[in-house]
């Protein structure tokens, strides 16, 4: 069976706080792929290890970024158990992307137990060879594809975005938390003013002053059948609090767009590499000539190594540097074509999505929320006499 065809499983759960001086939390990690079952047991310092790891070995290659670590209450069960469910969607968003999943290191981490950080260790560092071969092998489908002076503005230009809009992320993502605590401090305080403060008062004020338990409204609602469901369902709804919702995906977001800049950043790395090599191979060929000149450099002033023997060093030299700037070169177009065809348009995509779903979401709450106080008052309004 091709690997793209086998549909992969995977589930984050059975978290444990391990005792000692620096408690820590583990997981399970658990599931099935083409290779079989897994079992093993992770931290999220591994998950950590895992996706810097992945970083390295796929350069210009969106890696997800994963929960915030948490120096103070990491140890509360909320926390932990908000931190397992954001660990199951990491592994299942890396499920979907298979030659991330059935690389060498990743399997590692699912399947090796014990030390996974020693075991990746033993993992070769790739040559620039290496990744271009990996590279061509992955995304067959890229082959060909042209790079031209637009692809290189569609990088540019998003690139820049990102930096000009992170902050204004960051700023959105502080907005949205306060006005989700604001609306939950609301929500709380209106359920229990319905639930028990306007009984109260009804029992202990309004009582004296009408003297009948047939005029106390709230009292009377509860006994009535679909007059109460109707307060449930309000109670119910103000008990939700669906900008939470909204807080937590602008707080995801955030990190997602610095993921991202972090991914353009490994393109700039190589481009600036190769820079490196260019201006090397530039200083071995001044070299090259004024030995061939008979010409003397601080280098060769006292050097006792014959101008043949110097000639063909520095040949060989120039020639390894040369195939150095041609790798790089190579892999920049890789990671050019990678980001220009595939990367930005996925990444634009996904977030477009998030936020249509995250709207629409958010909108049948409040209606929802809206239509059942607006039932239940109506219908106290219509069934209760009020002065």
């Amino acid at each position: 069976m091709n690997q793209d065809d086998f549909e992969i499983s995977v589930e984050v759960s059975d978290p444990k706080v391990q005792s000692g001086l620096n408690k820590y939390t583990t997981y399970s990690v658990r599931g099935m792929d083409k290779n079989g079952q897994f079992d093993v047991i992770r931290r999220f310092s591994d998950f950590r290890l895992i996706r810097q790891f992945l970083i390295t070995k796929w350069p210009g290659c969106y890696i997800p970024p994963l929960p915030p670590r948490k120096a103070i209450g990491n140890m509360d069960q909320k926390f932990i158990d908000d931190r397992m469910n954001s660990l199951q969607e990491w592994m299942r968003i890396m499920a979907q992307t298979k030659y991330f999943w059935y690389s060498e290191e990743f399997q590692l981490f699912i399947k090796s137990n014990g030390d996974i950080e020693k075991a990746l260790s033993q993992v070769p560092k790739l040559t620039y060879d290496e990744i271009i071969n990996k590279y061509q092998d992955t995304f067959t489908d890229l082959s060909g594809r042209e790079i031209n002076r637009e692809l290189i503005q569609k990088i540019t230009d998003f690139h820049q975005f990102l930096k000009r809009v992170n902050p204004m992320v960051e700023n959105f993502k502080q907005i949205a938390k306060n006005i989700a605590q604001a609306k939950q401090n609301f929500q709380e305080q209106m359920a229990n003013f319905l639930q028990n403060q306007l009984g109260a008062y009804e029992q202990q004020v309004l009582l004296e002053f009408s003297e009948s338990q047939d005029k106390l409204v709230i009292q009377n609602i509860k006994n009535d059948e679909y007059p109460s469901q109707l307060l449930n369902n309000y109670i119910n709804l103000l008990q939700q609090n669906e900008f939470q919702s909204l807080y937590q995906e602008i707080k995801k977001e955030s990190k997602q767009v610095r993921a991202f800049l972090e991914t353009m950043i490994q393109r700039e790395k190589y481009e600036q590499q190769k820079v490196v090599y260019e201006q090397k191979q530039k200083e071995l060929q001044i070299q090259l000539q004024e030995v061939l000149a008979g010409k003397s450099s601080i280098k060769n002033i006292f050097s006792t190594t014959k101008k043949e023997d110097q000639i063909a060093k520095l040949q060989v030299q120039i020639d390894q540097v040369c195939k150095d700037i041609e790798n790089m070169q190579f892999i920049c177009d890789i990671l050019t074509v990678l980001l220009g065809y595939i990367e930005i348009d996925k990444f634009k995509l996904e977030k477009q999505q998030n936020y249509y779903r995250l709207a629409k979401s958010l909108i049948q709450y409040e209606i929802q929320l809206n239509q059942a106080s607006e039932e239940f008052w109506e219908r106290v309004q219509q069934n209760y006499n009020l002065l």
